[in-house]
């Protein structure tokens, strides 16, 4: 294993116990396990049917975006986005993220370029998503502290500037590598960087498509709703009396927790951000924690359980999946 990504590991950890010792501070235990008994294990079950459904709106989002480059069937892509996510929340530092192309890629005729440039707009699209859910809860909350409502721009700007990057790449990537990158390297590197350029361009082929593009953005409105009733559904089974804007503020303080380096299963920052979150509703710091306990526990076993039921399907292993960064790497 390389330095820099036992670099992160080590961050990532770290900041994995540090934010874990903030939302566990001045908690008794006793208070903890009164809070968690409160719990009402009945919203389980659309607690986990949302989860599954999660899933399924992600497979049939990724069918869209892939339909100009391959019709491919939704249970197919289910197995590989199970797989997927499964491994994007069990190793560290969202090594997993390379795990769908690398499945897919082996799975059709769409290369591991073609559908790394099909999901930068499936990352582009989940940003501007983002940013209208974490303006929807901003203009739905009351009494924001100053800190929540500056800190949206951020995410705001970002998106902004994805957009445009993204667009740039599309229309105008392939002269510009061509013209000022490829001719200043070495041969061979210069026709392995036109060549991924190429098929990175070739994968966001949705781009122009205006009516598949809708349907993609209309997906995806619904695909990022569900986490946020999913909020909301756990909120109900602990019975506090807070509106449904707090599903949506947990939400985006998950979200923002999410662009930090975090461990496995987001642990740590994931009850952090909760009892944050919480807290502004008036939510007490052991209710508030016993909910971030829950809710990524009902989470992370979700996409696990759905992830362990594909792997078989797939015809892959757990030992597949830590050897294909080594071959992915030799690949590109």
């Amino acid at each position: 294993m390389n330095r820099p990504l036992l670099t992160k590991i080590a961050l990532s950890t770290a900041l994995a116990a540090v934010f874990l010792y903030l939302a566990c501070r001045n908690v008794p235990l006793a208070e903890l396990e009164a809070a968690l008994a409160r719990f009402d294990p009945r919203w389980l079950i659309p607690a986990f049917a949302i989860s599954l459904t999660l899933q399924v709106f992600r497979a049939w989002r990724w069918q869209l975006e892939l339909r100009p480059l391959q019709r491919i069937g939704l249970g197919q892509l289910w197995v590989v986005t199970s797989i997927a996510y499964m491994a994007i929340n069990l190793l560290p530092v969202r090594l997993g993220e390379f795990v769908r192309p690398w499945l897919l890629s082996r799975r059709s005729r769409v290369s591991f370029s073609n559908v790394v440039g099909n999901l930068v707009i499936e990352k582009t699209m989940d940003s501007v998503v983002i940013v209208f859910y974490i303006l929807v809860g901003l203009l739905t909350t009351a009494n924001l502290p100053s800190w929540v409502r500056r800190g949206a721009i951020f995410p705001a700007v970002a998106a902004a500037a994805i957009v445009m990057l993204v667009v740039m790449l599309f229309w105008k990537g392939e002269p510009f590598v061509d013209r000022w990158v490829a001719r200043v390297l070495p041969e061979r590197a210069a026709a392995t960087l036109t060549r991924v350029t190429r098929a990175l361009i070739e994968g966001m082929r949705i781009l122009p498509n205006r009516q598949l593009l809708t349907a993609v953005f209309l997906v995806s409105l619904t695909l990022w709703f569900l986490p946020i009733l999913s909020s909301y559904v756990i909120i109900r089974a602990f019975a506090f009396p807070v509106p449904f804007s707090a599903a949506l503020i947990v939400f985006i303080f998950i979200g923002f927790g999410t662009a930090l380096p975090n461990a496995p299963g987001m642990i740590g920052t994931f009850q952090w951000a909760c009892v944050l979150a919480l807290e502004l509703f008036g939510v007490s710091k052991p209710d508030a924690l016993a909910y971030g306990l829950v809710l990524n526990a009902i989470q992370l076993f979700s996409l696990v359980a759905q992830g362990l039921v594909a792997l078989p399907l797939a015809g892959v292993g757990l030992a597949d999946i830590r050897q294909a960064r080594s071959e992915l790497s030799a690949e590109i």
